[in-house]
This record gives structure tokens, sequence and C-alpha cells, in this order.
């Protein structure tokens, strides 16, 4: 913490605070300075901006890198508390049809399922997991899927309740026919047989709600659209502000993407201010475009650091948090239209002013 402290040569600084002083006297002091005009008054904005992104449909998953493919033989272990894994070839969904013809609506299905009772038990740091919830594009944030492990892997309370030992694990409940369960990934068409919900068509588009936005006084706010349509065709969105007096509001286009593959996770995606902030997203091109940023057997790229609630950190090849890349340090890049003012936000780590490399930071 800081307090403002008068010098003989340099006028009004911020120095160190002194535990001496107390709150009340520290502010006292500063406004008093701001009276007689030691410090500029402070002054507010009238027109705060709200920026709308459309972005893809992506799920937020922290961890380390897993390697599906060296998972015990995907097999439970004798006398451990380690879940089995249904091993099996992800299944791609059916191609896109013409603009405004009825498709599948993966995201009413998904719906659908959760108010039919199906239950769906996994585990987010699975692999096959994973592949299943791709079936379902953008519907699958809809899923009713029930995480069954601790952060450690092993098997949670509820878990054990259920008695599940094998991810996936499907529970259907179709009218007429008692409850029953299935260990394996399924097609879009066994899921509808089994729980006997049609998959739904359609042409329409699926908006996500958005909730309530609080824009704070000079915090610009990114609000990203997420939308789905069943053809896979193209969305336009349009944006207004009933009072651009106060909130002002515009769509951010033409910006570049950047999407990390997350081995047993999925896939982040992240969108780039090339306009803004070119240095960091030359870097980020430049450092990706080598394969800095891919994990190898000597380049331990994974979340170093991951703590709840704060940051999730990463880009560091030797994986402890010290290293970086060849190209050495980059200056620190700012703009006010950016800040760090929620969750999921992405921006470069460093240890002091222009020591930014290779290491990255996402706001949790």
């Amino acid at each position: 913490m800081y307090a403002p402290k008068w010098s003989a040569n340099q006028g009004f600084e911020m120095k160190n605070m002194q535990r001496s002083e107390s709150m009340k006297q520290r502010a006292r002091r500063f406004f008093r300075a701001v009276l007689q005009g030691a410090l500029p008054a402070l002054t507010t904005r009238k027109s705060r901006p709200i920026h709308f992104e459309p972005l893809e449909t992506r799920q937020l998953m922290a961890g380390d890198f897993y390697d599906a493919a060296s998972t015990a033989a995907n097999s439970s272990v004798a006398g451990t508390n380690i879940p089995a894994l249904v091993n099996s070839a992800p299944m791609s969904t059916s191609g896109m049809v013409g603009e405004g013809e009825d498709a599948q609506n993966l995201v009413e299905f998904a719906k659908a399922l959760q108010q039919a009772g199906v239950r769906f038990f996994g585990a987010d740091w699975c692999p096959v997991c994973t592949e299943q919830k791709k079936l379902f594009e953008d519907g699958a944030q809809f899923l009713p899927f029930i995480e069954m492990t601790n952060p450690d892997r092993t098997r949670n309370a509820v878990a054990i309740s259920e008695d599940i030992k094998t991810y996936p694990t499907w529970e259907f409940s179709p009218a007429g026919r008692a409850p029953f369960r299935t260990t394996a990934i399924l097609t879009l068409q066994q899921i509808s047989d089994n729980s006997g919900v049609a998959i739904p068509t359609g042409s329409s588009p699926t908006f996500t709600t958005i909730p309530n936005q609080t824009v704070l006084n000079g915090s610009p706010l990114h609000v990203p659209v997420d939308a789905y349509d069943p053809n896979g065709g193209p969305l336009t969105i349009t944006v207004t502000s009933s009072n651009p007096s106060v909130i002002s509001a515009e769509m951010i286009t033409n910006n570049k993407a950047w999407k990390i593959s997350v081995n047993g996770y999925g896939d982040m995606v992240y969108r780039l201010f090339a306009d803004e902030a070119p240095r960091p997203v030359n870097r980020i091109e430049t450092l990706t475009n080598s394969g800095f940023y891919n994990q190898t057997a000597t380049n331990k790229i994974i979340f170093h650091r991951v703590i709840d609630n704060f940051v999730l950190q990463a880009g560091d090849p030797t994986g402890t948090g010290s290293g970086g890349s060849t190209l050495g340090n980059f200056d620190d890049q700012f703009n006010v239209n950016l800040q760090h003012n929620r969750t999921g936000i992405l921006s470069y780590a460093k240890s002091s002013d222009d020591t930014n490399d290779s290491q990255f930071f996402i706001t949790e």
C-alpha cells in the first residue's frame, strides 16, 4: 500500500506507508493536498463503454496437461481410489446443412436431456468425457454433467454414494422403463434412443442469456455473446445503448484469437487485441508459430500455478515458473480499454516492470 508524502525537491510523490500513521490521518492528509492543489482533482467520466464480442463457446478448464495415452491402460488399479476411463475413439457429428434449413439443435437437445432426468457422470479432466461433450458442440455446457472427482482426481463423495467407478457413465430414466446405466461414449442417436428424448431440429439461433453486468467508472467491460446456429452459419449481432451519455456500446470485430488445447480438458479460446496491445500479441504469435507452447518430452509446458479464485499461470518450458524463451524480455504495454476486471482475462506474467517473456496468466 502507498500514501502521499511531501518531498522538498520533488513536490508530491508516493512513498511507502508508515505503520505509525493511521488510515484516517493518511486520508486526511491526502485530501488536504488535493484541496490545496497539490494533486489534480478527481474527474468523473461521463460515458463508460461496454464492448461486446462474438465468441465461440468454450469451457475454461484448468490443471496440468493431462495425456490420456499414458493413463495406466485407462483401467482401475487394485487397492486404489482411481477411476477407470472408457477408451473410445472420438465420433464426429453430421456436417452443416443449408442456411435456413432445419438441422439438429444440440443446445435444445442437451437441455431436454436434463429435463428428462438424464444424468452424465464424469470428470473435467477425463479426456473421454471431453470427447463425449464435444459431440454436443455449443450444447455441451447445458448437459446434465455431474463431476465425480476431487482435485487430486480421486472419487468424490458423490461418486462413492452413487457407486460410479467408470467415466463416463450415463444414467437414463425413460418413461415406462426402469432406470439403467451405460458406461460408454455414446453417439447422439444412442443417447436419444436410451433416454427416449428425440433430437430437436430447427433453424432458429439460440442465444445464451447475458446476466446483468456492472460497468465500473473508467473500466470498460467486454461481454462475450454466446450464440448458436443449428445450421452452423454466421450470425449478425447488433448492440445499442438506451442511454449513450452514460453507457456507450460497440461490437468488437476483426480481432485475432488464440486457442490453447489442453490435453484431457479441451480448448480455451481467447480474443487477442492486436491494435491495442501489439507487442504482447506479436510475442504470442511468434512463440506459437515456433511451437514453443507445444508440450514435448523436454518442453514441460503445464499450468504450473493454479490458485482457485485468483489465477492460472503457464508458459514456462521448465514447468517450474522460473523459465522463459530465448527471445528475452519485452516492454510492458497497457491500454485503458483492456483491464483485469473479470474472470478469464489473458495477460502476460512478469516479475517486475518490462520483464514479460513467455509466461502468461489467466484471471480466475
